[in-house]
C-alpha cells in the first residue's frame, strides 16, 4: 500500500523539520539547490535521508546519498545506482511514482509506504517525503528524500 498525502497529514517530527529546513533554504526560489544544504544542518536525521538525481524524458533517477538507516532497513547501499540498477523489480514502478507525481504537482511530495517485516511478513507503516532541488532554482535536477523508519523495528530488517 502506496498513499500519497497532504502536508497537514503528515505525522512525522522528522519529515516536517525537513520540510521546514527546505522551506528556508528556498526563500524566494522555486526551489532550493543541492548546493544549499548544509549536512551538519540536518545531523540528527541524516540517517533517514537520500539525495537523488533526477532526468524528465525519459524519467532516470540516480542516488548520491543515502542514508545509513535506510541501508539498514533496504538491507543495501544502492549509493551511486540508478534506479533500474537496484534489483527492486516490481517496486520500481511504484518510486517512479512518487517521482512523477513531484514533478505533476510541482513541489514536494508526501505519502505512507509499509514496510515487510522480516519475521512474520506484517507490514507497518512509516512516511516519506520527497524535496525537489533546483540549481538553478526552477529546473529539478536532484531530490532531497527522507524516509521516517523510526517507528519500525530495527531488528525486522532484511539480513544482510
Amino acid at each position: 500500500m502506496r498513499r500519497f498525502q497532504t502536508f497537514d497529514e503528515v505525522g512525522s517530527e522528522t519529515i516536517r523539520a525537513v520540510h521546514e529546513y527546505w522551506a528556508r533554504l528556498r526563500g524566494p526560489r522555486r526551489f532550493p539547490a543541492k548546493r544549499d544544504i548544509d549536512p551538519a544542518a540536518l545531523k540528527p536525521v541524516l540517517p533517514y535521508i537520500m539525495i537523488s538525481e533526477v532526468h524528465r524524458d525519459p524519467l532516470r533517477v540516480r542516488y548520491r546519498l543515502v542514508g545509513t538507516e535506510i541501508v539498514h532497513f533496504t538491507g543495501e547501499d544502492f549509493t551511486g545506482k540508478w534506479l533500474h540498477e537496484t534489483g527492486w523489480g516490481e517496486y520500481i514502478g511504484g518510486v517512479e511514482q512518487k517521482y512523477v507525481r513531484m514533478f505533476e504537482t510541482g513541489g514536494p511530495v508526501f505519502g505512507v509506504d509499509l514496510f515487510i517485516q522480516r519475521s512474520d511478513g506484517e507490514r507497518r507503516p512509516y512516511e516519506w517525503a520527497i524535496f525537489p532541488l533546483a540549481e538553478d532554482g526552477k529546473t529539478v535536477d536532484y531530490c532531497l528524500l527522507v524516509e521516517d523508519r523510526r517507528p519500525l523495528d530495527r531488528f525486522e530488517a532484511p539480513l544482510r
